[in-house]
């Protein structure tokens, strides 16, 4: 993703006792290839990761990372939490203490949140999300298995079809990895420009 632009993208990651150990090392290489196209750094692309069942927590903040090869092995050692889905309470969680300039936000970027999720969620969504798209942030719903589509087109931006992805299975996490990363990479460069090449 070849870009001088400034992005801020918090990732959010379902870490429910539903997915499975197996899986979460999936989800692991998902992220890993995700994160692995971008220009990390404090001018560039900055990307933290919170993870939520029951109580969310941060992994690490958008600043903690400064370099691709530092934020793939944090992506590598992510632990597994276990614990329910509660979606809506994670998604304020991270409006309140990970899209904030004091860990790392910058005024001048583009604020891009990433869910992935493999279930329905145990709270309410609909505002939370709301609130997300209200201040600014752009939102990736992304779902795996159970998770529930009309919940996810109602957590992502518009237009759906770039910012909601839904798969039957884990496996297939990393068929839509290439597809979701052009989408993402248009989202950091701004509007009016689309790109093509991905290294």
């Amino acid at each position: 993703c070849k870009t001088t632009a400034k992005a801020d993208i918090v990732l959010l990651v379902d870490g429910s006792w539903s997915i499975g150990r197996l899986n979460f090392k999936i989800i692991r290489a998902f992220i890993g290839r995700m994160v692995g196209v971008f220009d990390i750094g404090p001018d560039r692309v900055q990307i933290g990761l919170a993870q939520y069942s029951g109580d969310p927590k941060t992994e690490w903040y958008l600043n903690a990372h400064a370099t691709r090869q530092s934020l793939q092995y944090a992506v590598a050692n992510l632990p597994y939490k276990g614990g329910n889905t509660m979606t809506g309470m994670a998604l304020n969680y991270i409006l309140q203490n990970n899209f904030k300039a004091n860990v790392g936000l910058r005024p001048d970027s583009r604020k891009i949140g990433v869910l992935v999720t493999d279930g329905k969620s145990q709270d309410e969504i609909i505002v939370n999300s709301q609130k997300l798209r209200d201040s600014g942030i752009e939102l990736y719903a992304i779902g795996v298995k159970d998770a529930d589509e009309n919940e996810l087109r109602s957590i992502a931006s518009h237009p759906d079809d770039i910012h909601m992805y839904n798969v039957k299975d884990f496996s297939f996490l990393l068929d839509i990895v290439d597809d979701l990363t052009v989408n993402l990479c248009n989202s950091v460069k701004g509007p009016g420009t689309v790109s093509h090449i991905l290294d």
